[in-house]
């Protein structure tokens, strides 16, 4: 009896270390303070969580602006403290940055810009308010998102604790070791935020999940169904990142079924006609819907969202600013280099013990080169390439469950690629 209640509780202390985790980035986080803030798309998230909760357009702007500006001014007011010649207190800097932000904004339809076609956009992405639409009604614009952005990084984590526990089989330390480096990395960061992004890396986990099962042929039936929810949920949510993201796993899975004979069964043959449905369900969509396009998105990048006339070669205007953008990044890569080491590294963790994972981790990271590629804009492109951290939280675990770790007895051995 003492020896089943000792298994017990170290069971029992076992599943409570990654919720102990879970507990500590939240208390970290909410130490932050005014670094974190609304961004205009949080606004604009949060006046339609706020029409899903029954407000007319008028009153959903004056409630999601008076939150933008109190958030706003906070950050303002605490950054301007921090200069050396500023004597005003940081309550009187807070109330006069948000007295000017709602004067602004007040007579205003939006914060940005009214324009119909950049409205649309933001239209055609419901997954995120409408998610954050009862978080909202129950504690308000700021607290109520402040929640959600918790949930949603320390959810993600353990997504990523039992992708790699009970999907990738690894052990407890190295699954703890990719829970931490998720809430660590920019994952994590921008998970927390009142944005979208946050909601469609979770759905990306689950995809990774249920197709990394169908390539290890286990659970058929339940990874396809996991694998389509998580494809419908991020449709909801940014369908032009999940038709990415849809097309290069297809590749992948593709790939698999052509050049690796081991991996060459039904599981994968499901993934890739899954991950093509997808891509197929979401251009119907697009076009039956009259969903934004890229050519929308492109003019909104090069108009300054539909405040300057319309170019007339958005194609070659991209073309040429990619080129510029990925230069650019190159070079700061290469001056301050651990991502690009960490990355290496996880890459070679992957292709040597990833036995089928390093495919479709290399998808999403792809998917996360490619949006920024769309919209090269220095400004927004830690936000918009954030699933190219992906390699470095599921690659790292392998190289520590295969190198820094002793394996627990009756724990499997990660199997080398085939």
């Amino acid at each position: 009896m003492s020896d089943a209640r000792t298994a017990t509780r170290v069971r029992l202390r076992r599943a409570a270390l990654p919720l102990l985790v879970c507990a500590l980035y939240a208390v970290l986080q909410l130490t932050a303070g005014s670094r974190w803030t609304l961004f205009p798309d949080s606004y604009r998230y949060a006046r339609a969580a706020e029409q899903y909760l029954g407000d007319s357009r008028a009153q959903a702007h004056r409630t999601a602006l008076d939150a933008y500006c109190v958030s706003r001014a906070r950050r303002e007011a605490h950054d301007e403290r921090l200069r050396p010649t500023v004597r005003t207190s940081e309550q009187a800097l807070e109330t006069a940055a948000n007295r000017s932000c709602v004067r602004k904004w007040a007579k205003a339809e939006d914060i940005t810009t009214s324009d119909s076609r950049y409205q649309a956009i933001f239209a055609a992405r419901p997954g995120y308010p409408l998610l954050a639409a009862p978080f909202v009604g129950a504690l308000g614009v700021l607290d109520g998102m402040r929640l959600l952005g918790l949930l949603t990084a320390t959810g993600g984590s353990l997504l990523v604790l039992g992708l790699l526990r009970r999907g990738a089989r690894l052990n407890r330390t190295a699954a703890l070791t990719g829970q931490v480096a998720f809430l660590a990395t920019p994952l994590g960061w921008w998970s927390d935020q009142a944005l979208s992004e946050g909601l469609f890396t979770v759905c990306t986990l689950g995809v990774l999940w249920g197709g990394l099962s169908l390539l290890r042929h286990r659970s058929l039936p339940g990874a396809a169904a996991g694998t389509a929810l998580a494809y419908a949920a991020g449709g909801f949510t940014r369908y032009s990142s999940v038709l990415v993201l849809a097309a290069f796993t297809a590749v992948a899975a593709a790939g698999t079924l052509c050049f690796s004979v081991r991996l060459r069964h039904r599981g994968t043959a499901i993934l890739a006609g899954l991950s093509a449905a997808t891509v197929a369900v979401v251009a119907v969509a697009m076009k039956a819907l009259a969903l934004p396009s890229s050519q929308v998105t492109l003019q909104d990048t090069f108009t300054r969202h539909f405040t300057a006339p319309a170019v007339p070669d958005p194609w070659a205007d991209l073309l040429g600013l990619a080129g510029r953008f990925w230069t650019d990044w190159t070079a700061r890569q290469a001056a301050l280099p651990y991502f690009l080491l960490l990355t290496a590294l996880a890459a070679w963790a992957l292709s040597r013990y990833g036995d089928g994972l390093g495919r479709l981790v290399t998808a999403t990271a792809l998917t996360g080169a490619f949006v920024i590629t769309d919209h090269p804009l220095a400004q927004e492109a830690d936000r918009l390439g954030v699933l190219m951290w992906m390699p470095v939280v599921l690659g790292l675990p392998l190289a520590v469950q295969r190198h820094w770790t002793w394996h627990q007895a009756g724990e499997p051995e990660p199997r080398p690629v085939g």
